[in-house]
């Protein structure tokens, strides 16, 4: 159950520090491991909000479909459980976000208001641009809990509707970190991981299963092979002479003319090389802070010239002011038939890894 006192803490932007840290780390320790499926979030709200404007709202947002794929797949996938129901195996999902209605009294409704005390609750109502709280192990290691609440449906279809950005990212971070774990927890491909820093003058944190498919002086393709899913990942670099290299058409370009004397799924034809779908499909581009750096990041699907073969590819270009240097790094799947959202994100939380000089530790 939640920590009621500590919900107007956070609110207040005032966190509670705990004196006794051996009993917080002993209580972490005894709860159990959290489970559930990636890129799935338990949704505990009464089911005739669920089937109302309020599930609606959420089925919109969250199941929206990811637009940088072939294939028809949501953002996430939610499953509704009603109040009364989460119990046992249930309270150890991964992810779980609870939507109260303050102001309902039904019963899923008063069940859920049990979470909130009465200062908290009035703090609610005489503010309401608060919707929204999360909490981190509460019933499991690795759990994230969101709540979202409302004095009425209104209000809180409203908060949702004008964070749904704020709350889509929200969980991408967290599939992120949870990525990024599953994939560093054992070792990973040190000596590939060393070669990269020493020929390229980089850093990549390479997952155990892939090796060097290509090689030249300012550039590696890595490559984890199966017979349905075909993983790539490459790294090179050129000389940086201005911000219009940034640009979308410029990337593009780029990211062509970089692979294409390398990356041949055809050895015996030199024509085989990466394109980039644009009759079809949009090119995403977007301006980050990339572990402390801007850095502009391309979302698309890539084809294969004269071959019908293609698939979904992230990428991010980064300037490495210490030398001039811009690096482009890509990750693309081929995958035919096979799920790719996961996959994808997987491939992203990869990337999320490299490093140049003035890059965060």
């Amino acid at each position: 159950m939640i920590l009621l006192r500590s919900l107007i803490l956070i609110i207040s932007s005032v966190y509670l520090v705990s004196c006794d840290l051996e009993k917080t780390a002993q209580r972490h320790e005894n709860l159990p491991r959290a489970t559930g499926k990636a890129g799935e979030i338990i949704v505990v709200m009464d089911s005739a909000m669920w089937q109302g404007e309020v599930g609606e709202k959420l089925r919109s947002i969250f199941g929206e479909i990811v637009p940088t794929i072939p294939r028809q797949e949501p953002m996430f996938s939610l499953n509704n459980i009603a109040p009364r129901d989460f119990q046992s195996f249930l309270r150890r999902q991964k992810s779980v976000m609870f939507v109260t209605i303050l102001g309902d009294n039904s019963k899923g409704n008063r069940i859920l208001k049990s979470y909130f005390t009465n200062e908290s609750l009035k703090m609610i109502e005489d503010d309401p641009t608060i919707f929204m709280y999360s909490k981190k192990d509460e019933f499991a290691r690795g759990q994230e809990i969101l709540h979202l609440f409302g004095q009425s449906k209104d209000v809180l279809i409203s908060n949702i509707e004008s964070n749904k950005d704020k709350l889509l990212e929200h969980y991408l971070k967290i599939e992120e970190e949870r990525l990024q774990v599953a994939l560093y927890s054992a070792q990973y491909e040190k000596g590939i991981s060393n070669h990269i820093k020493t020929k390229l003058g980089c850093e990549l944190k390479v997952p155990l299963g892939f090796e060097i498919g290509m090689e030249d002086d300012k550039f590696i393709w890595l490559r984890n092979f199966s017979p349905d899913v075909d993983k790539s990942i490459f790294i090179t670099y050129t000389d940086y002479s201005s911000e219009e290299m940034f640009t979308l058409d410029s990337l593009l370009h780029l990211r062509t003319e970089l692979s294409k004397p390398y990356i041949l799924y055809k050895p015996e034809d030199p024509d085989s090389y990466l394109l980039t779908e644009t009759e079809n499909f949009d090119v995403f581009r977007k301006e980050i802070n990339f572990n402390g750096v801007y850095a502009v990041e391309l979302r698309g699907l890539w084809k294969l010239n004269n071959y019908y073969m293609g698939g979904p590819f992230i990428s991010y270009a980064v300037v490495d002011q210490s030398t001039n240097r811009l690096y482009y790094i890509e990750a693309f799947l081929y995958s035919p038939g096979q799920p790719q959202r996961d996959t994808m994100r997987e491939l992203g939380a990869i990337l999320k890894t490299f490093k140049v000089a003035g890059m965060s530790a």
